[in-house]
């Protein structure tokens, strides 16, 4: 699985965890739903400081978060 799946699957599956719509999500990091789609289906990648900012939406540690990069 390459990077951007991996990173668009982790997204999503916390996101689903937290109840979290990609709407909700995107409101809370000031991006557009479209774009967060795009992420979860690998079809784009973030830059560093846009992933940050929904790790920290999705109320994880960024440790918990890369502990399931490959």
């Amino acid at each position: 699985m390459d990077l951007s799946t991996q990173i668009g699957k982790l997204i999503a599956g916390f996101r689903r965890d937290n109840k979290l719509s990609q709407e909700k999500l995107a409101f809370l990091v000031d991006m557009h739903p479209d774009y967060i789609g795009k992420i979860e289906r690998g079809e784009r990648i973030p830059s560093i400081e846009s992933l940050l900012k929904i790790i920290k939406a999705l109320g994880i540690s960024y440790d918990t978060f890369f502990k399931y990069i490959v």
